[in-house]
Parts: C-alpha cells; structure tokens; sequence
C-alpha cells in the first residue's frame, strides 16, 4: 500500500513538473497546442465563482485573444479599450452564467463565429457530445418563424410539432417580435446568418442571463390549427453521421451531419457505396463544420492527382509547431491528393445558411477549382479555423481563431460565405408538403450535366 502511494505521489510530482515547463517555456508550445487543456476546474456543484478566479479567467480570455489572434490588428478592433470597457459588466455579472455570457460578448466584439466563450456548463455539455435543447430546428422564412425539422425523442417531437409548422409567439410574445428582439440583443458575428444561429441557440438551450428550463410556445399546425405547448429543454446525444447511397441508377446521394474526426475513417467506405453514380450529390444543409482533415480527406475522393486549392494564413506566418519549431503540424498550402480509385462524375454540393466552417471549405474550393457545381442558399460566412478549446480557469473554454483562408480564386468565405451557383430558397409550402426543393434542383442540375456532356461529345465526334 505503502509502495502504491509512494508511485502516486511520484506520478502526480512528475505531471506537474511537466505542466509546469510546458507553461514557463513559450518557445516549446508556442501555439498553446499542449497546453491549452490544463487549468480550468470548475467549483463544485451549487459553489459560485469566486472572485480571485473570475479575474483569472479575464485575464486569461483577454490575454490569450491578445497574443495569439490569427490577426494581429485583431480584425481593426481595439482590444485594450474593449476590455478597459467590458471588466466592469464582466466582474458585475448577477450570475456565473451571466459571467461567462459577459466574457462571450466581449470576444464577439471581433465578429468572428470561431472565437467564442463557453460557460462551464455548456463545455461540459461538448465535451459530453451532448445538447440541452427542445430540438427544434427553425428558419425566418418569408417573415415567418417556421420550422424546419425536429430532433428525435426531443420534447418537440414528442408534443407532435413538424415541419412546416409555424411558430405564433413564443413565451407569449409575437414570434416575430421575439426573434427581432433577440437578433438585437446577440453578440457580434460573422454574417447575418451566424447572428441568427445564435438566436436558434437561445430558442432552443435558453439564454445564460435567465436559464429556464422550459419554454412556452404558440404553434400553428399545417393544417390551420394552433395549440399551446411548453417544452421541457432536456439532454440529447450529438450524433454525427455521414451517409452515402444511390438515389436511382444514375444519381449517387452523400450526406453529412458535421466533420467531426470519427467520421474521418468512414469516407472511403461511403465512397464506394456511389462509385458507379453518374452524377453525385453531396449535402451539407445545416452542417456546421468540424475537422479540415476530413474535409480534405472528403475531397480527395474527387479528384486526380495534386490539385492546390490554396493556403493557411496563420499570425506568425509560420505553420503552427512544438518544441522549438521542430515539429509542425503541416504547411501552409493546402492541396487535394487524388486517390486511386477517384469519383470523377459530376458533382453538386448542397449548402444553406447552417452550412458552416468545414462545409464552407468544401464547398467553396471544389467551386473554385470547377470541380462541383454549389446549390442552395447562401453559408454562413464562418471560415476561420482553431485548434481546439482552451480550458479557462473556472470551467469554461474559450476557442480563438487561430488560422486564415485563401482560396485559389482569392474569394474570402470569412464573413461573405459561399455563394450557390444557383439559388433555391427555402419556403413554408414545400416543408409542408415535404417537398425537397434543394434535392429536386441537385437531381436536375447533375441530369443537364449529364446532357451538356452528351452533346459535347457529339460535336467533337462530328
């Protein structure tokens, strides 16, 4: 026992040892890539924030945007005066939830997607891979709040609400009204678009300066009807999916919840269930994005041999690195790497205003580089890149923008988003009706390709 605790003690001295070089040498982790998952234990249940840690964690937020922004003119913001004024709303927060909130708008001054602040319980939470939420997923629609899909076994689901469904009021105000009002009231962002997923969040998880757990809503069936409902925010699993299958015999069908990593190892297989399409159809509706590797990796499937498709664009110029800058985590040029057996038919890419970050860069370099035609609406403009939360004293995280895109056709996504080459907005009518409107319009667009090829062929022949 005693030769146990011994070996413990041993362990635990050497850890700290370790985290104590990793912090005190800059130059061995310059980019933070160690170290940023030490040093953010959250109080106990029930236990508040107590003050010597609420200025740790300002500190460390403001500090860390300051030293490591992807851009050192910090987006033409001026950081010092921005904390000078946020400290005081900052440290006068009614509520720890309120703090983090504080610290999060305080950051969202850069209008960045990618760099934000999550409370202790909302880490908690991604790090569970898990949402609190009623599951409703919605869209402003023609001046109408209507909704656009329902997670399942959600409190939505289970009061029967579907899409199409409009929303009346919600804790008895016009829906209209409360989502102007919100819209309002949210931190600075990227796009219209990313404020209005800020908005979906509070919807759907609450908002920190006055968390509920349930909400009150007015909805007005497709059938004419209204019902009042309240809906309990419960825990659901994230899932995260990527599907591929044949639509008919011509037209190959892959979708795609987010570009999470695990999904990374899954991408050859999928591939090969729509090798044989003629025309393939790849949709990123409402997913948000996750790893570039497996963006890339989806990519590669698409093409032959070395194909640029443009640069990382980082503060120091330099690739991120460790130890010195004898290990680095890659160049700045990005480029396809054709695989053997490539699919090398037409392709269309279905995007949407949720269609975020990893989503944007598929999108937009397979539309750069001629390889896939973008339907859809208008992403989200949210293309910068991090490399993982950092842990913040007291239980939170902060996710700073870390690396830039240029693409090989020099259109930023960053704030503009990927512009479909053709648009298909997205209406009450057909959700009602569940009519696929972006579907229908890949299928047609990939059935002229195919047409286009056919007539071009024959006037060569000719």
């Amino acid at each position: 026992m005693q030769k146990m605790t011994i070996q413990l003690w041993l362990k635990r001295s050497l850890s700290l040892a370790l985290i104590q070089l990793l912090l005190a040498c800059a130059a061995i982790d310059p980019n933070h890539i160690l170290t940023r998952g030490f040093g953010n234990n959250a109080p106990a249940a029930g236990v508040a924030l107590d003050s010597d840690t609420k200025q740790r964690a300002y500190d460390f937020v403001w500090n860390r945007v300051n030293e490591a922004y992807v851009d050192p003119n910090l987006n033409g913001v001026d950081w010092k005066k921005v904390g000078e004024e946020y400290q005081p709303r900052i440290f006068s927060a009614p509520s720890d939830e309120a703090f983090w909130k504080s610290l999060d708008n305080m950051v969202g001054e850069l209008g960045d997607a990618h760099t934000r602040v999550l409370s202790a319980k909302q880490y908690a939470y991604f790090k569970e891979k898990a949402a609190y939420t009623i599951g409703l997923g919605v869209a402003e629609l023609q001046g109408e709040v209507i909704v656009t899909g329902v997670a399942k076994d959600s409190s939505a689901e289970k009061a029967g609400i579907t899409k199409g469904n409009r929303l009346l009021k919600i804790e008895g105000v016009d829906a209209n009204d409360w989502w102007r009002l919100q819209l309002s009231k949210v931190r600075k962002n990227s796009s219209e678009r990313a404020q209005a997923k800020s908005v979906k969040r509070i919807l759907n998880s609450g908002d920190l300066d006055a968390p509920t757990d349930s909400i009150a809503l007015q909805i007005e069936r497709n059938d004419g009807s209204t019902v009042d409902v309240v809906l309990q925010r419960t825990q659901l699993p994230v899932s995260d999916s990527l599907n591929g299958k044949m639509l008919d015999e011509q037209i190959g069908y892959i979708r795609m919840s987010s570009f999470d990593a695990s999904l990374g190892k899954q991408i050859e297989a999928n591939y090969d269930k729509v090798r044989e399409a003629k025309g393939l159809i790849i949709d990123l509706r409402g997913n948000g994005g996750g790893s570039l590797g497996v963006s890339l990796g989806m990519m590669n499937q698409l093409v032959q041999g070395t194909v640029p498709i443009g640069k990382r664009i980082t503060r120091s110029g330099k690739p991120p690195a460790l130890f010195f800058g004898l290990i680095s985590t890659g160049k700045l040029e990005l480029e396809l790497r054709g695989v053997k057996n490539p699919y090398l038919g037409s392709v269309v890419v279905l995007v949407d205003g949720d269609s975020a970050s990893a989503s944007e860069f598929l999108a937009s370099s397979l539309q750069a580089i001629g390889r896939a035609k973008v339907l859809g609406e208008t992403s989200c403009g949210c293309l910068l890149g991090y490399m993982g939360y950092a842990n913040v004293p007291g239980g939170g995280a902060l996710a700073y923008s870390e690396i830039d895109f240029a693409p090989v056709n020099g259109k930023r996504i960053e704030r503009v988003g990927v512009i479909p080459d053709q648009q298909v907005i997205l209406n009450k009518m057909d959700l009602r009706a569940n009519k696929d409107a972006g579907l229908e319009a890949a299928i047609q667009t990939l059935k002229n390709m195919q047409q286009d090829s056919v007539v071009k062929l024959v006037s060569a022949i000719e």
